[in-house]
């Protein structure tokens, strides 16, 4: 006997803890960046070849955000424990192995892996710190959308997004700290910032590339104005050009007008980064919402029960008979194929 493919319709923004949610998700990104980006803005600014600076390189913020990212996934565990159900129903689609319990060890790791960055950073060993903070990187791809559509290949395709976006958001936080370091000598700023683009361009290119892969795969083209996923998706690729035309901005600023010493990076530049901040906003919520795109379950595989409602039923078909795929509406008695 074979089980048809059972769907459960996600819940709807008016879900509660799913804004909590998506929010903490938001703070564990922003930690991330801070922490890992920082780490490598620092790297980066120290192979800067150009006029040297007036003034020591600052150290980057990168144990402030392991310490934000260590409270953020502690508050994505407390949610998850507080709301079995929700963190089950808000894990779509369901990811192999860790089963309805996704969320939680997922979240465990992501405790244990900043809680360990953030000790060695404080033990003033940075180059051991990346390995727990890719730590993180590794458990949010295991936990992706698409790690739930295509297994292992839905993973690395996360990281392959995710580890850029991070890198550059807090390259471009550290870079700016650097800029106003060095604001005394506008040479030396300008040099440090336009060499921060190069890289910076490299990374959104990678970033661009998988971000389109990964939305081929979660929204079909028919679904990118008819549901939320779509909509919250269409606003985030209007925020990442908005930034794209800020960095360009910022570096035409920097080649058409000598900036006076103590005025500091452009005001582009700086919009960039909180325009990123919101790009890292964004895609937290797009986590916890359900992608419109249907996951191939296999047989046997476990579908979650929504968090109210009545029971889902799964149907079972006599031989030879063609299985289909239902939507379960928890909020309505009627299934609708």
């Amino acid at each position: 006997m074979l089980s048809t493919p059972v769907i459960v319709s996600g819940p709807g923004l008016s879900a509660p803890g799913l804004w909590l949610t998506g929010a903490e998700r938001w703070l564990l990104l922003v930690g991330l960046s801070v922490a890992l980006g920082g780490l490598a803005g620092r790297g980066l600014a120290r192979q800067y070849k150009g006029p040297p600076g007036p003034a020591p390189l600052p150290p980057p913020w990168a144990l402030r955000g392991s310490i934000l990212g260590l409270a953020a996934s502690a508050a994505l565990l407390l949610t998850a424990v507080a709301g079995p159900g929700l963190a089950e129903r808000l894990a779509r689609p369901p990811v192999l192995g860790p089963g309805s319990d996704a969320t939680g060890v997922i979240a465990a790791v992501e405790v244990a892996c900043f809680a360990l960055a953030a000790l060695l950073l404080r033990l003033r060993q940075s180059g051991w710190s990346v390995a727990p903070l890719l730590g993180v990187v590794a458990a949010e791809g295991i936990r992706s959308h698409t790690e739930g559509m295509i297994p292992v290949a839905g993973a690395l395709i996360t990281y392959c997004h995710l580890l850029p976006a991070v890198v550059w958001a807090g390259m471009l936080l550290y870079t700016l700290r650097a800029a106003v370091a060095w604001r005394a000598d506008p040479a030396a700023m300008q040099g440090l910032v336009r060499f921060h683009g190069t890289a910076a361009a490299w990374l959104f290119a990678v970033v661009v590339i998988t971000g389109v892969v990964s939305a081929l795969l979660l929204v079909p083209l028919g679904s990118l104005l008819t549901t939320t996923y779509g909509r919250f998706l269409i606003v985030k690729a209007v925020l990442v050009a908005v930034v794209t035309c800020l960095a360009v901005a910022g570096r035409v600023w920097l080649s058409r007008r000598r900036p006076q010493p103590g005025e500091g990076p452009p005001l582009a530049t700086k919009l960039e980064c909180a325009g990123l901040a919101a790009v890292l906003l964004l895609a937290g919520l797009l986590t916890v919402l359900t992608p419109p795109a249907k996951p191939i379950y296999t047989v046997g595989q476990r579908v979650p029960a929504p968090a109210s409602g009545p029971p889902v039923r799964q149907l079972r078909l006599g031989p030879g008979t063609a299985a289909s795929p239902r939507i379960i509406d928890s909020n309505s008695s009627n299934d609708r194929l």
